[in-house]
């Protein structure tokens, strides 16, 4: 059976596919492994393979180097960025420190290349022992071969160092032990001349492993079985591991002694191994035993280990001193300055600032080609050859920065841990460095979330105002954090008084103060926001908090400037983690103005980047957005699937916003489906953000009035009144007057409300508010016998709910026309790009209307150019066009404003 599956995904289809083979070691993975090798080549197949080493010199992107290096004469047809990122990552170039989802996509992209002319087999063995950096990409590959001629199959053992990588979202093909009938039969192949009692033992202490089998028989002909049994208490990775210690106590000392260094070398070159080899008076005899004994195999790439296991082996039996010895001898020897440095980490048994001082910049480098988790295991190893504490907890802190901007959450909170607490001696950077981790994480990974006595204490200490500029840093950090997680009342005060007593001119400060500001100072605040933008201008994250404070402020348009221009500086700066949540405002904005389908498709854009980023708080709030999206649309069933979608992404720890969001497309469905009871709980629990309880008011009011229950939101009507005229918004204006008019019933008064907020809506430019408005109107006009002005409402109603795409309110303007006595006028059968088109092929599709070429296109919105090229190729039919000259036309038809 397992060989039919190898031969299927070896097969040189069109359609491409990703397995992880897995099992405990001696199962037999690397022998599937290289059976798919040999079909493959034998069938025509490329294969690309590479090999994870046990290392002790971490350095990232070196696994991917090492199976991409036979393609890099085609790296000059990726697109610009693309290009540089993989060059930079792997050190042949210079460049900005790139992404790893930009080094995944221009590996993905090489691979598609090299895919067009062959089918390629991409081979990985050991993928435990592989640096995280080509991991990630490996993943990411794995997850986006579908769509071309690649297979992709690694060997991944269950047991060890497994448990420290990242969560693998690829198939998996698990290997048990053979069947006894197996186990026999195999064992007859290897040692036919066994009698019946070693062959019985034998057989019991493998386990039905293969290696074991092949492995045991050695030690039991060498030792004697009482000495093989000796050991069946331990798993059967630590039994196989001391059989081939039995068959090296015969080797002569020197050989010993090479083994020790080939076991420490990482995979380096047999000269270096030699080479250092002499300058510990080894001479090339003593090779001649290990290649007798079958213990290594001899060639240009190093010496080559027969089993991990025997590796592991001579590891855990060699002396202190030896393994010293190697490492220095080898530290001597070897070319690359990184790899040296690592090999005198090695061998460090104490205190040493000059190997700590190197190891530094052997992070620094990491950092500059994207190796983020090398970039921490180097610092992290720094701080433990550092006696300073206040030198050990900079490198813990930096450590900690490499392991949150690798979206390894739990390292970084470890490692915050290991800092310890914190002092006046920590330094102001280390200070302001761990507040700032601390804060970011509460935000995007749901750790948990610092309090006032938490900021007051770290402010305790850097000094006034010596740090004031550190100081403000903080304080501005809190304060996105204070917004975002809806924390008390009682923070926000103390974080205030702390930003005004703070005497700075950074523009930080502002910002952070609009963020916090209350009724009274709203409308001061939203008139300086604009001027805050250009100094802030090129700084991405205080683009993405002057969003917030203009959103808390209620001014749309400057939040949505804002938003824009952190997504664009973001991606400029090839920062897509910073990228996904300023898309993610921006679709938030965009839907509160009624721009329905480009909200969705900010919202599904950014939920895409977030799971190739593994962002997934951030992913769990696009969802929640892209969840008001489909319901705003009308497709309900869609909305539901996506607040499923986004409650799973954030299951641990919800912040405020994403759970107003999810209640509030909740209330949405409800109230489309005519229970409005459910609508109403929805809503009021929308309260958790008080941002979103003011924009949620109408919707509130209107299912409070639907269920008999008016008297619950008249209070918070009144509330929100306050706000619109404290913000001097237009927005909210028109939400408070639609509230009104509803609680207002029957009265006369109801109407003058409801033109008041067709009125404020229309200032706003909110299309959207505006529809809605005009679409109770008309009802409440029809109710009182006013027909004629109740279909003038409506048709105008139901012509801008058709025109934004609101399908479901687009319906009831059309039922409620009917109902007054004219017939709606609606294109018959037309249908909406965004229906027709997945969201990121209508992306594509406007982008090439646009005039970009492939390439521009994967380089702006990280996708490979052959999936660039396969979307339009799909997009052709579905708009009945044949060519990408007729496409802008098309996608006007089809009611998109491109």
């Amino acid at each position: 059976m397992i060989v039919e599956r190898l031969d299927g995904l070896c097969s040189a289809g069109p359609a491409g596919s990703a397995l992880i083979i897995e099992g405990d070691a001696g199962i037999g993975k690397s022998s599937l492994l290289d059976l798919a090798v040999q079909h493959g080549a034998a069938s025509g197949v490329r294969v690309l393979r590479c090999t994870g080493l046990q290392a002790a010199s971490p350095l990232g992107y070196t696994g991917l180097h090492e199976l991409l290096h036979p393609l890099m004469p085609l790296v000059d047809d990726l697109p610009p960025r693309q290009r540089a990122a993989l060059l930079t990552a792997f050190a042949l170039d210079e460049g900005a420190t790139p992404d790893r989802l930009l080094v995944g996509l221009s590996a993905l992209g090489l691979l598609e290349e090299a895919a067009r002319n062959q089918p390629l087999l991409v081979a990985v063995e050991d993928l435990q022992w592989l640096d995280h950096s080509s991991v990630h990409v490996l993943t990411f590959i794995g997850l986006r071969v579908s769509a071309a001629p690649i297979t992709l199959l690694a060997t991944l053992r269950s047991d060890g160092d497994a448990d420290a990588l990242p969560p693998l979202p690829i198939e998996r093909l698990r290997l048990g032990p053979l069947a006894e009938d197996a186990a026999r039969a195999l064992l007859d192949d290897v040692a036919a001349d066994l009698r019946p009692a070693s062959r019985g033992r034998i057989l019991s202490e493998s386990s039905g492993n293969p290696l074991a089998l092949h492995e045991l028989p050695t030690a039991l002909r060498q030792h004697g079985i009482e000495r093989t049994t000796l050991h069946a208490h331990l798993p059967i990775t630590k039994r196989l591991e001391r059989a081939f210690l039995d068959q090296l106590q015969p080797l002569p000392a020197d050989s010993r002694s090479l083994l020790v260094l080939a076991a420490a070398s990482d995979g380096a070159q047999l000269q270096d191994i030699m080479a250092a080899a002499r300058r510990l008076g080894l001479g090339v005899e003593a090779l001649s035993p290990l290649e007798e004994r079958g213990l290594v195999s001899v060639g240009d790439s190093g010496l080559r280990f027969r089993h991990p296991l025997l590796r592991s082996a001579v590891h855990s039996a060699a002396r202190t001193s030896e393994w010293v010895e190697a490492h220095l001898a080898l530290a001597a020897v070897t070319a690359g300055q990184d790899r040296a440095v690592w090999h005198r980490a090695a061998a460090a048994l104490e205190w040493d600032e000059t190997v700590a001082g190197e190891l530094e910049g052997v992070a620094a480098r990491a950092h500059d080609r994207g190796a983020q988790p090398e970039a921490m295991s180097a610092y992290r190893r720094a701080a433990t050859l550092t006696q300073d504490a206040r030198e050990r907890a900079r490198r813990l802190a930096l450590a900690a920065e490499a392991a949150r901007s690798a979206g390894m959450t739990a390292e970084a909170l470890e490692l915050l841990e290991q800092v310890g607490p914190l002092s006046p001696a920590s330094g102001a950077e280390t200070i302001t460095q761990v507040a700032l981790i601390r804060t970011i994480l509460s935000l995007t990974a749901a750790a948990p979330a610092p309090s006032s006595n938490d900021f007051e204490e770290i402010l305790g200490l850097l000094p006034v105002p010596e740090e004031n500029e550190r100081r403000v840093i903080i304080l501005w950090g809190a304060a996105v954090l204070t917004r975002g997680r809806n924390l008390p009342s009682a923070d926000w005060d103390y974080l205030r008084r702390n930003l005004e007593a703070t005497r700075t001119s950074s523009p930080l400060k502002p910002a952070a103060l609009a963020i916090l500001a209350p009724g009274g100072q709203a409308a001061a605040m939203r008139d300086r926001l604009p001027s805050l933008i250009p100094q802030l201008a090129e700084f991405p994250l205080g683009m993405l908090s002057l969003a917030i404070a203009a959103e808390s402020l209620q001014d749309l348009q400057t939040s949505l400037t804002c938003w824009e221009l952190s997504r664009e500086r973001s991606h400029n700066q090839g920062a897509p983690a910073d990228e996904l949540q300023a898309l993610r405002g921006k679709a938030n904005v965009l839907l509160l103005r009624g721009q329905l389908r480009e909200g969705l498709a900010a919202a599904e854009y950014s939920e895409r980047m977030a799971a190739d980023t593994q962002q997934q708080m951030i992913g769990s709030f696009a969802v929640a957005t892209a969840a008001r999206a489909h319901a705003l649309l009308g497709d309900l069933d869609a909305a539901t699937a996506a607040i499923r979608r986004s409650r799973e992404l954030s299951r641990m720890a919800p912040l405020a916003m994403i759970s107003a969001d999810l209640r509030w497309a909740a209330g949405l469905i409800a109230s489309q489906r005519g229970r409005h009871r459910d609508a109403l709980i929805e809503f009021t629990h929308v309260a958790v953000h008080s941002t979103r309880a003011l924009w949620t008011i109408a919707d509130r009011t209107e299912a409070a009035v639907r269920a008999g229950r008016a008297d619950q939101v008249r209070d918070n009507v009144d509330a929100a009144d306050e706000a619109a005229r404290a913000y001097q918004s237009s927005y909210l204006a028109a939400l408070v007057a639609r509230s009104r008019a509803l609680l207002a019933g029957d009265d006369e008064a109801a109407g003058e409300e409801f033109e008041k907020s067709v009125a404020a809506g229309a200032v706003e430019e909110s299309r959207l508010e505006v529809a809605r408005s005009r679409l109770l109107y008309g009802q409440w006009l029809r109710r009182r016998r006013s027909q004629a002005a109740a279909r003038e409402q409506l048709a105008l109603a139901l012509t801008e709910f058709d025109a934004i795409g609101a399908r479901g309110y687009a319906d009831r303007a059309a039922g409620e026309l009917r109902a007054a006595g004219e017939t709606p006028h609606r294109a018959p059968g037309h249908s909406w790009a965004h229906e027709k088109l997945t969201a990121q092929e209508l992306q594509v599709a406007r982008l090439a209307a646009k005039g970009m070429s492939n390439k521009e296109i994967a380089d702006s919105i990280y996708l490979s150019h052959r999936t660039v090229s396969s979307h339009l190729y799909r997009v052709y039919p579905k708009l009945g066009i044949t060519s990408r000259a007729q496409l802008a036309a098309a996608l006007q038809d089809s009611g998109d404003d491109l």
